[in-house]
């Protein structure tokens, strides 16, 4: 029977996180969906407790699925989610750009080509392997740099860049605040940010075998640092210094899985990942994008994730 997962999670009595399965649709439904359908709605307004180490290090990616990333950050989805934030920066010729979380260099490639030779981008990852791709990516950029550093202690002098951008990457960040007040301090007066992350709370994901979906996705989401990062940042923007601050959503709805969707090559990334980090088999992780092709070849695929792009400006 296919199963609609709402990736809502809570705290066990023990302080963990776990998915729960509901009977009740919690007013959201009226009665199940035709084919007897089911959904899995849990509590929300949880946030993990804070880890010991600036940032998580089990997320840092090796060159396979680093390579897989890049690949996923390429699809048609992401991409848009690329070109709104480097839209909502403003940028302009000589302008100094930060990258916080840099990945494989598709932001900085894009915004130094807005930039100019006049201007500079440099991006900060944790990843050996994602700046080895970035640096490749920006070889005819010579405007454009790249380090090994943490967010929450950033290599360059204060009030060096004009604009600030980080994409999926405080989530992963054990203090937040930190590494905003660190964003702050590097930015000059009037300086731009924009900080675009996932409500990963409040995924949707159509399967069959619902108990096989949750420890997959538990694999995936065991490395983060904050699951719903979304709903407190508006707060921690503010209180790190800066004003103006807004929110806009950005849906990715997939209701076919195709090669250039997110979920497509999420479903790739997670066979590759999930069970180098779990005690979940390769044939078990490869079992359940099996049936999710299989529902996509049915025509009754579903995959629904919010992105939230947060802009900001440090006061003159």
């Amino acid at each position: 029977m296919p199963v609609l997962i709402a990736i809502i999670l809570q705290k066990d009595n023990h302080g963990g996180l776990s998915l729960h399965r509901h009977s009740s649709f919690i007013g959201l439904f009226q009665q199940p969906p035709q084919g007897g359908s089911e959904f899995l709605l849990c509590p929300v307004g949880f946030d993990p407790p804070p880890r010991s180490a600036p940032v998580s290090d089990t997320m840092d990616f090796d060159e396979r699925a680093s390579r897989q990333a890049e690949v996923m950050y390429l699809t048609r989805d992401l991409t848009e989610v690329r070109r709104r934030t480097i839209e909502a920066l403003g940028l302009t010729p000589g302008m100094r750009v930060l990258d916080v979380g840099s990945g494989p260099g598709l932001f900085a490639d894009e915004m130094a080509q807005t930039v100019g030779p006049t201007g500079c981008v440099r991006g900060v990852d944790i990843s050996e392997s994602m700046i080895g791709l970035a640096r490749t990516r920006c070889a005819d950029k010579p405007w454009v740099d790249f380090q090994i550093a943490d967010a929450v202690s950033l290599p360059f002098e204060d009030e060096y860049f004009d604009a600030c951008v980080s994409v999926q990457t405080l989530e992963f960040v054990a203090d937040v605040d930190a590494a905003l007040r660190e964003i702050h301090r590097v930015l000059k007066p009037g300086g731009r940010l924009a900080v675009s992350d996932a409500d990963w709370g409040a995924t949707s994901w159509r399967c069959e075998d619902a108990a096989l979906c949750e420890r997959v996705m538990n694999g995936w989401l065991q490395g983060f640092a904050h699951l719903r990062l979304p709903l407190t940042l508006k707060s921690s923007i503010e209180a790190a210094g800066f004003v103006d601050v807004s929110a806009r959503a950005i849906p990715v709805l997939n209701t076919a899985c195709e090669p250039e969707s997110f979920s497509f090559q999420f479903i790739r990334q997670l066979q590759g990942v999930v069970p180098a980090r779990t005690d979940l088999t390769q044939e078990e992780v490869d079992a359940w994008a099996s049936e999710l092709r299989g529902l996509d070849e049915r025509g009754a695929y579903f995959f629904s994730q919010t992105r939230y792009l947060f802009t900001a400006d440090k006061p003159l």
